[in-house]
């Protein structure tokens, strides 16, 4: 009798693990369900089959460039194609901005932007494109602007340019690019006399600073870091409400604690353009976002003192407007 009630039990046991199981491979986990989901929409998708292109507004050499390169290194393992990258600089950007308007709408061409070239260029010349000819991708990164002078030319101060008895000679990149709207916004508050020198790109601006060609110059925490670290350019301030918190930038002002409340930074992203398939642009901010946030694209941001900012493309679309709008204002002035 034992032996049978033993036999019975054992029974039970098995048919009741059985069910677990069974219940188990009839309910599978939330991640496994959004996994299958996500794989059977990328099927269906069919994208992208061929190698992705990227258009850099700027020179070889500068910020923008080397960011969309480590985007595109880091792209191609996401993509699964060679993600390749196209330079046409010109015009503040306005040159590759205005050509990619016709581009292609298959999503294999993605452009890089900066704000000032919806947000002050169009105020400055004609342009034949607007926000609304594009579909923002994702937000990337923001870079604060900070002036800097020459070794060579005796400034370390407001002061000390007030002091001059001359001309200020300042440069920056690009005609109608933030860098020269923020100094040229602190000179006319200011009431120094200064003049204006444009470059093609950060690259030569601070070539031209570096060989005291020109007195003052404005560019980003990256493009500065060691020649003021090596003590041959000299921050005079930040264009930013507050101080930029990191250990090499910490201790420069502000030009609002120096008497001029001057706030403009740069930010950038990527746009394609508006008759790009919804599902085609949903699958790039998917994957932008990704890459973005991998650790080599999150070191190549630290290494390059920028801050990722990764703007929905509806955050895109609401900044674009609201900036727009202030600096609009402003060049009227």
């Amino acid at each position: 009798m034992k032996k049978l009630v033993s036999i019975l039990l054992v029974l039970t046991m098995v048919i009741a693990l059985a069910g677990c199981s069974s219940t188990k491979e009839k309910e599978p986990s939330t991640q496994t369900t959004e996994q299958a989901k996500e794989t059977e929409t990328v099927k269906s998708l069919d994208f992208p089959k061929n190698p992705i292109t990227i258009i850099c507004p700027w020179a070889a050499g500068g910020s923008s460039d080397s960011m969309v390169r480590a985007i595109a290194e880091i792209g191609k393992e996401y993509f699964g194609v060679a993600v390749n990258v196209v330079n046409k600089d010109g015009a503040g950007g306005t040159i590759a901005t205005t050509e990619f308007k016709n581009t292609k709408a298959d999503g294999y061409t993605i452009c890089l932007e900066a704000v000032g070239v919806f947000t002050t260029q169009p105020f400055m010349r004609e342009v034949q494109y607007s926000m609304d000819d594009f579909k923002p991708v994702i937000g990337l990164t923001t870079e604060p602007i900070i002036m800097v002078a020459g070794k060579q030319s005796g400034i370390t101060s407001i002061d000390d340019m007030k002091a001059l008895g001359r001309s200020i000679s300042y440069g920056f990149s690009g005609t109608g690019s933030l860098p020269q709207l923020a100094q040229e916004k602190f000179f006319q508050d200011s009431g120094l006399e200064a003049e204006g020198v444009p470059f093609e790109g950060s690259a030569p601006t601070l070539t031209a600073l570096l060989g005291s060609h020109i007195d003052i110059g404005a560019a980003h925490p990256g493009e500065i870091l060691q020649y003021v670290e090596s003590g041959d350019l000299i921050p005079i301030g930040v264009f930013s409400q507050e101080r930029d918190s990191r250990e090499a930038f910490k201790n420069i002002p502000t030009f609002k604690e120096l008497g001029y409340d001057i706030d403009m930074s740069v930010w950038k992203f990527l746009i394609i353009p508006k008759d790009v398939p919804d599902e085609v642009s949903a699958y790039l901010t998917e994957t932008m976002g990704k890459i973005i946030a991998d650790e080599k694209f999150i070191e190549f941001a630290n290494n390059s003192n920028l801050m990722i900012t990764p703007y929905t493309p509806e955050e895109v679309i609401q900044k674009v407007a609201d900036e727009a709008a202030v600096n609009k204002e402003l060049l009227a002035k």
